[in-house]
């Protein structure tokens, strides 16, 4: 059997564009499935990048902050000399000061637009679907135009490599077998015995038997490298 079977969906509803598989095809992980039509994000992701980067506004904030500045060292040496008096040097502090607290608000909104530009970024990558593993599509129920939504699986993925061996053991066995030793396996292809003599790890002991047949079942772990065996075989195994 394969060792995984997944049912994938998509993250966000919404029409397909594109469909990169079908099925019986070979599937890397992280290889891209299935692409949402993104344009409606795609427009709000430029202005999220926009906002964060746009330094016109601290710009000339930073020009009149170098303006003031001056200014108020030449208030102030005349202050000292009693040429003007001390509430117009005041009134520089407090348009300084106030561009000051502007400058830090324009660097707040700068700041929660670059964290704008991640959450869409974010919601960009859910447009599309990439393989969560190695395995086969075993089926396809999206074409491009669809509208697909989370509640309906739009691909199927099976995981042969490796593959999981289902036992069902006599109870007599039970002490003769531990997770971890290793069982020899003889696959069934059309019916016939195959020569092919591969070795498969005990992974799992089912600790609920079965009165009525009088056995156990038991779950083996077998390497199937460059996919050689389908799944579904009958097969015999050595203990």
């Amino acid at each position: 059997m394969p060792s995984a079977v997944v049912e994938l969906s998509v993250a966000q509803p919404g029409v397909v564009q594109s469909v990169h598989v079908g099925r019986g095809d070979a599937v890397q992980k992280g290889d891209i499935l299935v692409e949402l039509d993104d344009s409606a994000i795609a427009v709000e992701m430029a202005v999220a990048q926009r906002r964060a980067t746009d330094e016109t506004q601290l710009a000339g904030i930073a020009q009149r902050v170098e303006v003031l500045k001056g200014q108020l060292e030449r208030m102030q040496s005349l202050t000292d000399r009693a040429l003007v008096r001390q509430n117009e040097v005041d009134r520089l502090e407090d348009q300084l000061l106030a561009l000051f607290q502007e400058r830090d608000r324009l660097i707040a909104v700068r700041d929660l637009a670059a964290l704008d530009v991640k959450r869409v970024q974010a919601q960009l990558a859910l447009r599309t679907l990439r393989a969560p593993t190695e395995g086969i599509i075993t089926a396809r129920d999206v074409d491009p135009g669809e509208y697909a939504t989370e509640q309906r699986p739009v691909l199927t993925v099976a995981t042969l490599d490796p593959l999981h061996v289902e036992l069902f053991v006599p109870l007599e066995y039970r002490d003769r077998i531990n997770p971890g030793d290793e069982i020899s396996v003889f696959p069934f292809i059309g019916g016939v015995e195959e020569t092919m003599h591969l070795t498969a790890t005990v992974e799992v002991l089912d600790r609920v038997f079965d009165a009525a047949s009088g056995t156990f079942g038991v779950r083996l772990s077998m390497p199937n490298p460059d996919i050689a065996l389908p799944a579904g075989l009958r097969c015999k195994a050595s203990i």
